[in-house]
Protein backbone atom coordinates (compact mmCIF):
# COMPACT_ATOMS: atom_id res chain seq x y z
CA UNK A 1 0.00 0.00 0.00
CA UNK A 2 1.01 3.51 -0.80
CA UNK A 3 0.25 7.30 0.38
CA UNK A 4 0.52 10.07 -2.32
CA UNK A 5 2.35 13.00 -1.49
CA UNK A 6 3.01 16.24 -3.64
CA UNK A 7 5.41 17.43 -0.83
CA UNK A 8 8.60 19.97 -1.59
CA UNK A 9 11.67 18.28 0.06
CA UNK A 10 15.41 19.12 0.54
CA UNK A 11 17.86 17.36 -0.62
CA UNK A 12 21.55 16.96 -0.09
CA UNK A 13 23.82 15.00 -2.73
CA UNK A 14 26.92 13.64 -3.72
CA UNK A 15 28.33 12.52 -6.80
CA UNK A 16 24.91 13.29 -8.48
CA UNK A 17 23.08 11.13 -6.43
CA UNK A 18 20.62 11.65 -3.23
CA UNK A 19 22.04 11.32 -0.28
CA UNK A 20 19.33 12.25 2.16
CA UNK A 21 16.10 14.13 2.11
CA UNK A 22 14.47 16.47 4.81
CA UNK A 23 10.67 15.95 5.01
CA UNK A 24 8.44 18.39 7.52
CA UNK A 25 11.43 18.56 9.20
CA UNK A 26 12.65 15.32 9.63
CA UNK A 27 15.81 13.98 8.30
CA UNK A 28 15.89 10.78 6.33
CA UNK A 29 19.38 8.81 5.38
CA UNK A 30 19.10 6.94 2.10
CA UNK A 31 20.85 3.65 2.69
CA UNK A 32 19.91 2.44 -1.24
CA UNK A 33 18.66 3.53 -4.21
CA UNK A 34 16.30 0.91 -5.36
CA UNK A 35 15.42 2.16 -8.88
CA UNK A 36 16.23 5.29 -11.05
CA UNK A 37 13.87 6.34 -14.30
CA UNK A 38 12.97 9.45 -16.46
CA UNK A 39 9.90 10.49 -17.15
CA UNK A 40 9.61 13.04 -20.51
CA UNK A 41 6.13 13.88 -21.17
CA UNK A 42 3.78 16.41 -23.02
CA UNK A 43 6.89 17.95 -24.93
CA UNK A 44 3.92 19.49 -27.45
CA UNK A 45 2.60 21.35 -24.39
CA UNK A 46 4.89 22.32 -21.80
CA UNK A 47 7.66 20.05 -21.62
CA UNK A 48 7.76 17.92 -18.09
CA UNK A 49 11.24 16.26 -17.27
CA UNK A 50 11.37 14.65 -14.23
CA UNK A 51 14.33 12.03 -12.71
CA UNK A 52 12.61 9.52 -10.11
CA UNK A 53 13.63 7.86 -7.58
CA UNK A 54 12.44 4.89 -5.36
CA UNK A 55 15.11 5.41 -2.23
CA UNK A 56 15.10 2.79 0.91
CA UNK A 57 16.05 5.23 4.33
CA UNK A 58 17.59 4.11 7.23
CA UNK A 59 14.51 4.10 9.42
CA UNK A 60 13.16 0.88 6.96
CA UNK A 61 11.07 3.17 4.99
CA UNK A 62 10.01 3.21 1.17
CA UNK A 63 10.51 6.50 -0.64
CA UNK A 64 9.62 7.97 -4.22
CA UNK A 65 11.47 11.39 -4.59
CA UNK A 66 11.82 12.56 -7.56
CA UNK A 67 13.39 16.16 -8.93
CA UNK A 68 11.66 18.04 -11.48
CA UNK A 69 14.01 20.86 -12.73
CA UNK A 70 15.78 22.51 -9.52
CA UNK A 71 13.51 21.94 -7.33
CA UNK A 72 12.51 18.26 -5.08
CA UNK A 73 9.48 16.61 -3.97
CA UNK A 74 7.97 13.28 -2.05
CA UNK A 75 6.16 11.77 -4.14
CA UNK A 76 5.05 8.64 -2.49
CA UNK A 77 5.30 6.67 0.91
CA UNK A 78 5.49 2.68 0.77
CA UNK A 79 3.78 1.36 4.11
Amino acid sequence: MTRLYSDPITVECAEGRPQIFTWRRQAHCITAILKRWIVQADWWRQEVSRQYYKVECDNLGTYEIYRERDRWFLERLYD
